[in-house]
């Protein structure tokens, strides 16, 4: 019967979709994330792309209350480890504003539901340890 459910509750964690693991993760820690601009000023720590006087585009990565941006810790010439900076910006139980096409481009999303995932794993993990006792 345990092994069952396991199987059950496997089947029930890669059928949900991505978006819905990714809520269920917001609310386990508590937060928020947005994408809208409208939204930003709702965020305590901002991710968002800017253009340099010369045509480049940089991205730019500082908390809220920041007032300055400071070109050797808020801006980034690539985007790729802003997958890993909004997971820990939330699990820091910070609200984060990433642009649209940036959550987008770096697969947050996706991100999201693996840290569903292995936090459903988690979860499981303890609940066998508690059954064997």
């Amino acid at each position: 019967m345990y092994y069952l459910e396991r199987i059950c509750l496997t089947l029930k964690i890669t059928k949900m979709e991505n978006d819905k693991k990714m809520i269920a993760y917001l609310e386990h820690l508590e937060t928020n994330l947005y994408t809208n601009y409208t939204d930003q000023d709702n965020a305590s720590f901002w991710i968002y792309r800017e253009e340099t006087v010369d045509g480049y585009e940089v991205f730019v990565a500082q908390y809220a209350t920041d007032k300055n941006i400071w070109v050797t810790e808020n801006v980034y010439y690539y985007d790729h480890e802003f997958c890993d900076l909004v997971v820990e910006k939330l699990q820091e139980g910070e609200s984060v504003y990433i642009d649209d096409d940036l959550f987008q481009d770096c697969y947050v999303e996706e991100r999201l539901a693996d840290e569903y995932d292995e936090w459903q794993e988690e979860l499981e993990a303890e609940k066998e340890l508690r059954d064997e006792d």
